[in-house]
């Protein structure tokens, strides 16, 4: 039986609203930053957590000594804590995170929409060409992996943490942005050219945090799954595939491009045909349980982090006054 399209999206209603949460989130952090500097400035004098978000080698270290020592980082707990779910996100439901919840995952789709839009299509690099750039990603991965992991002891992982450098990596990551320099800007301007012309070219190419997820993803217990007997052979799930994986061409998906976004699921012109299931077909999932589950479990943990104060940071505000005036002189070692 042919299957009707949803007219609605939940993944981009997903996608909307932790984009939304993300300037949120830097409007605040700017006002946080602006009140510590300007005495005269009384509003947004709170931090918001969830900037740590975009720590993600500090939440590496983090783990490497919560793992070894025991403790659990107070100076970006967060940090440490939005590595743990979207880690749980993808054990679970494969990327879900990057097709879900990243707001560099939603940018790179919107950018890819909008070279649609200008160029009549994306371009994709020859099949030979792609596998050596995809490589690059698990290259910059396991270079902090092996870095964190195997040269790093715990001791060593939990200093890093109480450095100063550490302290105010938050900070230092909105000075570049604020006070981008050309090499900076020049850049980020390539990534943004090089993400109209071929979809997901960060994700795809460059992305470590990605890399490490699609790893974890393909011991996930759910994935997508495609029976033989009814499938008519029309290849719209391949091509409705943002990451280029030959759906119709395999019963199960296991790649570690996978990133859950069942594109190819809601193409599918035949009912229950692609699904993203368990390996007995229990439970598969449509992209309105996908979105509760993953957006469940994400604020979920988050939610427990806040109850058992591992949320905020244990740094003062008379610390940022006293640290932020130094922070040129911090070094990382």
């Amino acid at each position: 039986m042919l299957k009707c399209k949803e007219k609605y999206t939940w993944r981009r209603s997903i996608q909307f609203v932790f984009a939304i949460m993300v300037v949120l989130i830097g409007i605040q952090f700017i006002g946080f930053v602006q009140s510590i500097s300007d005495s005269d400035v009384n509003l947004f004098k709170g931090r918001p957590a969830g900037v740590e978000a975009f720590l993600p080698i500090s939440a590496l270290v983090a783990l490497k000594a919560w793992l070894t020592t025991g403790f659990f980082d107070q100076i970006h707990p967060a940090g440490l804590v939005i590595f743990l779910a979207a880690m749980s996100v993808s054990l679970l439901w494969k990327r879900a995170f990057c097709s879900w919840i990243c707001p560099f995952g939603t940018l790179a789709e919107g950018l890819a929409l909008l070279g649609q839009k200008i160029f009549k299509k994306n371009f994709t690099p020859p099949r030979w060409l792609d596998y050596v750039l995809r490589s690059l990603k698990y290259l910059i991965m396991g270079f902090f992996v092996y870095f964190i992991f195997v040269l790093m002891d715990g001791a060593s992982a939990y200093a890093f943490l109480q450095t100063p450098y550490n302290m105010v990596a938050d900070i230092k990551m909105l000075e570049f942005f604020i006070n981008m320099t050309w090499v900076g800007f020049c850049v980020i301007t390539g990534f943004i050219f090089l993400s109209v012309l071929i979809e997901n070219f960060w994700c795809r190419y460059l992305c470590p945090y990605g890399a490490l997820l699609g790893l974890l993803g393909m011991i996930s217990p759910w994935k997508i799954r495609r029976d033989l007997d009814t499938c008519i052979s029309c290849s719209r799930c391949s091509m409705a595939c943002p990451n280029r994986i030959n759906v119709d061409k395999t019963q199960i998906v296991w790649s570690p491009e996978c990133t859950g976004c069942l594109n190819c699921v809601k193409q599918c012109p035949v009912s229950d045909t692609l699904k993203f299931d368990l390996p007995k077909p229990s439970f598969p999932l449509s992209q309105k349980r996908l979105a509760l589950c993953v957006v469940g479990l994400w604020f979920v943990m988050i939610g427990i982090a806040q109850l058992t104060g591992h949320w905020d940071t244990s740094i003062s505000m008379e610390m940022y006054r006293m640290l932020i005036p130094r922070m040129d002189q911090f070094s990382h070692f």
